[in-house]
C-alpha cells in the first residue's frame, strides 16, 4: 500500500472546544446525529485556532456550523470575514478520505481535513484543498487526503483574496509560526520544544541578577528558577528581522505553580547580545484564546526589560506577541 506522508499542524484541543461540542450535539435528534456535530465543531475549532495563531480573522458565530440549522445539514463551515468559508472537515483514526458537504458552495475557499486521534485531546491539520479543485457538476462523495495540499496553499489562498479585497498590500507585517503549542505543564517534567533554552543560556550575569534577585515590585514572585525545583523557566530569542537589525530581544517565561490547579505565569523581554537597553516601543502583549489582548506592556527610553504577569488555569491556552512597528511574532502555549 503506498502512502502518502503530509506536514500537517498539531492543535491541542482546550475545555472551551468540548464544552462548545457537548452543547451543539445535545440539542440533535439523535446520537448520531449529535456525535457527527460534536466532531465537526471540534474540527472547526482547531482550524478557527490555527488562523488565530498565524493571526488571520475567522468568525465562528457568523458560520452556519455554529448553529442549529446548519448541523443539521453536515455542514462544517469556518467564516473568514470578507473573504469567504472554509469547510472544515474531520477524519476519524485510520480514515483516508473525508465526506464532502454539498451544501456549502456560496463563497466557499475551499476544504481543510481534520484528523482525530483515539483521544480528543488534540487534533492535526492536514491539508488544504481549494474549491476550484473539485468540480461543481458532479462533485465526488469523498476527497481522499492524498489530494489535499500543504497549508502554506491555504496562507496563499487566503493572503492572496485578502489583497484583492483591499486592492493594496497588506499593511502589517506578521512573521507567522506554525510550530504546535508549547506545552507549559511539560517543563515541569524537563521537556522543552525546540527553541527554547535554559534562561542563563541567553541572558547576561548581570541581566540574570536584574531579572531574579531585584524585582521591581513587592508583588513580583522573582525566584531564579534553577535553585528551586518548584518554579522553571525558559527563554528564547526572538528575531523580528528588519526591524531590529543589530538589537535583538529574548523573550523569557517562568511558571510558578499554584493552588487550585493554577499556574502563575512571568513573562519578561530583554535585550540580546551587549545591548544594555531595548530598543523604544518594543511591545509585548498576551493575548486570550479568542484573540482578544488582555495585557500589554511598551518599551520606553532606557528600560532594561519590560514584563507582564497573570494567573491561569491548566489548560488554559494564551498567546504571547513580541513586535516592533510593523513586524511581530507570537508565541502560542496551553497550561
Amino acid at each position: 500500500m503506498n502512502s502518502t506522508k503530509i506536514n500537517g499542524f498539531i492543535v491541542p484541543l482546550g475545555r472551551e472546544a468540548h464544552r462548545l461540542a457537548e452543547q451543539f450535539a445535545a440539542q440533535q435528534a439523535t446520537p448520531q446525529q449529535g456525535k457527527r456535530v460534536y466532531l465537526n465543531t471540534l474540527a472547526v475549532y482547531a482550524v478557527h485556532r490555527y488562523l488565530k495563531y498565524l493571526q488571520i480573522d475567522s468568525n465562528l458565530e457568523q458560520s452556519d456550523s455554529w448553529h442549529l440549522v446548519g448541523q443539521v445539514i453536515d455542514v462544517a463551515d469556518l467564516v473568514l470575514p470578507g473573504i469567504g468559508k472554509l469547510e472544515c472537515r474531520p477524519l476519524l483514526p485510520g480514515e483516508t478520505a473525508f465526506d464532502l458537504s454539498l451544501d456549502v458552495q456560496e463563497n466557499l475557499i475551499g476544504y481543510v481535513a481534520v484528523q482525530f486521534s483515539d483521544i480528543l485531546t488534540d487534533v492535526e491539520i492536514l491539508g488544504f484543498l481549494p474549491a476550484t479543485a473539485v468540480a461543481l457538476d458532479k462533485p465526488p462523495e469523498q476527497i481522499q487526503i492524498s489530494r489535499l495540499q500543504s497549508l502554506e496553499t491555504l496562507i496563499d489562498h487566503i493572503y492572496d483574496a485578502t489583497e484583492v479585497l483591499a486592492d493594496v498590500p497588506l499593511q502589517e507585517v506578521f512573521v507567522r509560526h506554525k510550530e504546535t503549542l508549547v506545552n507549559l505543564s511539560q517543563w515541569f517534567q524537563n521537556f522543552c520544544e525546540p527553541g527554547w533554552q535554559m534562561i542563563d543560556e541567553l541572558l547576561s550575569p548581570n541581566q540574570m541578577r536584574l531579572a531574579f534577585n531585584k524585582p521591581r515590585s513587592s508583588s513580583s514572585r522573582e525566584i531564579y528558577p534553577e535553585k528551586n525545583k518548584a518554579v522553571v523557566g525558559r527563554a528564547k530569542s526572538i528575531d523580528l528581522g528588519m526591524e531590529l537589525v543589530g538589537h535583538g530581544v529574548t523573550l523569557v517565561v517562568v511558571l510558578t505553580p499554584e493552588t487550585n490547579e493554577q499556574t502563575g505565569v512571568h513573562l519578561r523581554v530583554f535585550p540580546s547580545g551587549n545591548q544594555t537597553y531595548l530598543p523604544v516601543n518594543i511591545q509585548l502583549a498576551v493575548l486570550d484564546d479568542s484573540g482578544k489582548r488582555v495585557l500589554e506592556a511598551t518599551s520606553r527610553t532606557l528600560d532594561n526589560w519590560i514584563q507582564l504577569q497573570f494567573t491561569g488555569e491548566i489548560g488554559e491556552e494564551f498567546s504571547v506577541r513580541v513586535g516592533l512597528g510593523n513586524a511581530c511574532i507570537t508565541e502560542n502555549f496551553v497550561i
